[in-house]
């Protein structure tokens, strides 16, 4: 009894002593911040963006930036072919992002998905579509900048551009005379393709004791003297048109323009006939020894003066001899040297054909499906009076365009004809090149891979400025579709 006593007062005390332990308080919720809704602008959220390659690309944020920063999300889609053209995904603490995206050089629609979204907060989004087109540029020149000039050799194409001085704009070479005064000497210009004044030569204020009435020139240009410069062949035909239909000839003069860099040159007469024309000035290796040499004379009189090096010249005799008519130049064989490239067409045979002058050999090739003829004047059937040479189709050869003037009503139209050489002979595709009288036309077409797809596409190398706001002279290219060349009038004019 006294035991169980004992071990009850024990318990006793120990229950007196004990500590009381509070309750546990609830945690304390956390404080839960609310992001503001994002939102966001780009540079291109105004209309349709052009572009031309490189997508330039800023996004900024004009709400508060969460606090753990967002994910910019880009991607950007050629949309005629839903192909992916870029993909980003990136998390910053920023305000703004800066991108340049490349690859959208070919011609079409491109949709570019933008997406931005708070790195915590996957509801805390904003996303805005922008759409983007390719419209080629087309580097044609605008004619009204030169009223005064004659555009006929640059529309041949016979020489391309060049840029003379490096500035990465195409400069033209051409020339301007006044045909009612035969006594005011023809002037040679080089001006770029905005219109500025590059270069010019008059023969009168370089030798004032020169006879007047230089009032035509023939001109051609290459690199002569292997010194990386320009050179300028000119030759002068003197007195042939007195404004009344009386023709007469007082000689031909020919000048060399050796260049001693940056458009200085030395000026050297080759060639003095009195009472003699000229109408031809061509400058060509014709021997293919490393110097281009001059022809001053029809092919057919065999004669060239070869360049003997150190800006000397002697005369030669010219093989093989043929009918020269519509020229230009081209690696036609592909060997990696220029050759000559001659087209000429019978009038009494109703033949046409294309003397091609390689390194190696001369090659003769008929013209044949449709019947050449050439450019005459009055004006009575279609007639030919340019070519242009490249691969239209791709299968790895030149093929042939002849640029053609045809008179309806005495409103003269001018259309291309394709020619597809099949290995021997030139052979005329009907309506390969798709024709349209109502819109501007010109004897000649250059050729460029215009949309960027990888073939290539024909233009016309000049434009009146002045005349695109009538029907007929809306501007246009032709498209290579691989079964046609098609007339396509989305462009921008890159001058």
């Amino acid at each position: 009894m006294k035991k169980a006593i004992f071990v009850l007062g024990i318990l006793f005390v120990f229950a007196c002593n004990k500590t009381s332990v509070p309750d546990t308080p609830p945690p304390t919720p956390p404080i839960v911040v609310q992001e503001e809704a994002i939102k966001f602008t780009t540079n291109l959220d105004t209309g349709t963006y052009n572009i031309a390659d490189t997508l330039p690309l800023i996004i900024t944020i004009s709400s508060k930036l969460p606090a753990a920063g967002v994910i910019y999300s880009v991607t950007s889609t050629w949309s005629d072919s839903s192909k992916q053209i870029f993909k980003l995904d990136t998390t910053i603490n920023a305000l703004s992002l800066s991108l340049n995206i490349p690859g959208h050089f070919r011609m079409g629609n491109y949709s570019v998905v933008i997406n931005v979204t708070s790195k915590n907060t996957a509801s805390n989004t904003s996303s805005k579509t922008i759409s983007a087109t390719n419209i080629p540029f087309i580097p044609a020149i605008n004619t009204d900048l030169f009223k005064d000039l004659n555009w006929n050799d640059h529309a041949q194409a016979k020489n391309g551009t060049y840029d003379l001085n490096k500035d990465g704009i195409p400069d033209i070479i051409t020339w301007s005379g006044v045909s009612s005064d035969p006594k005011k000497q023809a002037t040679l210009y080089v001006k770029d393709y905005t219109g500025k004044d590059i270069f010019s030569f008059n023969i009168k204020e370089k030798n004032p004791g020169i006879r007047d009435s230089l009032n035509r020139l023939l001109f051609d240009y290459r690199d002569l003297n292997n010194d990386g410069y320009l050179d300028f062949g000119l030759t002068y035909m003197g007195e042939w048109d007195y404004g009344n239909g009386d023709i007469r000839f007082n000689g031909v003069n020919t000048y060399l323009l050796m260049s001693k860099g940056s458009l200085d040159y030395n000026v050297t007469e080759i060639l003095n006939i009195p009472k003699q024309s000229q109408f031809n000035l061509n400058i060509f290796d014709w021997d293919f020894d490393g110097l281009h040499d001059l022809l001053v004379s029809e092919m057919r009189e065999g004669v060239y003066y070869k360049n003997l090096g150190n800006n000397k010249f002697e005369k030669r005799t010219l093989t093989p001899l043929f009918k020269q008519g519509i020229y230009n130049k081209y690696d036609y064989d592909k060997d990696g040297s220029i050759d000559f490239v001659n087209f000429y067409a019978n009038q009494n045979t109703n033949e046409a054909m294309l003397n091609i002058v390689t390194k190696k050999t001369v090659i003769n090739m008929n013209i044949v499906g449709k019947l050449i003829e050439k450019y005459t004047y009055p004006q009575k059937n279609p007639t030919s009076d340019r070519i242009t040479l490249f691969d239209g189709d791709g299968d790895g050869d030149m093929d042939l365009v002849i640029g053609s003037l045809s008179v309806e009503n005495g409103v003269p139209s001018f259309f291309q004809d394709y020619f597809e050489n099949s290995g021997t002979q030139f052979v005329y595709k009907k309506d390969f090149i798709e024709y349209d009288k109502n819109l501007i036309s010109e004897f000649q077409v250059w050729c460029e891979d215009i949309d960027r797809d990888g073939d290539i596409d024909l233009y016309y190398p000049t434009y009146s400025k002045s005349r695109l706001g009538s029907p007929k002279w809306t501007y246009f290219w032709w498209e290579n579709t691989k079964q046609g060349f098609k007339i396509n009038k989305k462009y921008r004019l890159k001058y």
